[in-house]
């Protein structure tokens, strides 16, 4: 499998987006990259089975202030305190992540050069393998109850890697690794990278590969697009309440 995690960053004064790639077992690349460098290495994809991008994808055309299903159900209940997105239609951040994903979504199509999915994918661009990475979510939902009730105050934007280090705590880059059927180094990797725009490219990969296995959970609907998360059956039980009509496993 050749597989690709990209994190989105769009600061034009440093290298704000990280990039990992796994071919065939191989950790292939783990970098950050600025928007230009970022750009080169999509357009230098050959043969990818999934690439999961952390932002917003959504149909081409749609309007930017558009608000999104899969953001609002993430704003509520239990998981509006533990793993919210922000809200992208608002003009600002979230405005430009949506540029920002369109314009990676884009240099990945240009040369078409990837594989036709083993398994259906609920994607925005038919028979392209792109998926939407929403880490915090995909962290978040794994991480047991007890550890959100006795944490500490986490500082502002600090709650990712707040996250991350809760996975590392109760050793579930291993389980989850083996689950999205990744060699174990990868689990070993995710554990000592310490720099955030690579870890959250990690993340990403990960969601490529239950992705590309059929087991990954898609929430939203066709007309804003969907998070994908890990298999239903890692999720911790507080996160479960989720499902509804607008989820789906693949």
């Amino acid at each position: 499998m050749h597989l690709v995690g990209i994190d989105i960053g769009f600061s034009e004064r440093r290298r704000s987006n990280g990039l990992v790639v796994v071919r065939d077992g191989s950790l292939i690349r783990a970098e950050r990259l600025s928007v230009s460098e970022r750009d080169a290495a999509l357009l230098l994809l050959r043969d990818v089975d999934a690439i999961a991008i952390d932002a917003p994808l959504l149909p081409p055309g749609t309007a930017d202030t558009l608000p999104r299903h899969c953001e609002r159900v993430f704003s509520r209940g239990l998981f509006h305190k533990r793993c919210k997105p922000g809200m992208s239609h608002v003009r600002g951040t979230g405005q430009l992540l949506r540029e920002h994903g369109r314009r990676a979504a884009e240099q990945f199509l240009a040369e078409r050069s990837f594989r036709p999915s083993i398994h259906p994918l609920q994607r925005i661009w038919p028979d392209a393998p792109i998926v939407e990475a929403f880490p915090n979510a995909f962290l978040g939902v794994v991480v047991p109850d007890h550890d959100y009730v006795t944490a500490t105050k986490i500082k502002r934007g600090g709650k990712f890697d707040w996250l991350y280090d809760r996975w590392i705590d109760r050793g579930l880059f291993a389980h989850v690794v083996a689950a999205a059927h990744l060699p174990i180094e990868i689990a070993t990797r995710c554990e000592t990278e310490k720099d955030h725009d690579i870890r959250a490219a990690f993340i990403c990969l990960l969601t490529a590969a239950f992705a590309a296995n059929g087991t990954a959970v898609a929430v939203g609907q066709e007309v804003d697009g969907y998070f994908f998360l890990p298999a239903m059956d890692l999720w911790a039980e507080w996160a479960r309440v989720i499902r509804q009509p607008r989820m789906s496993l693949l």
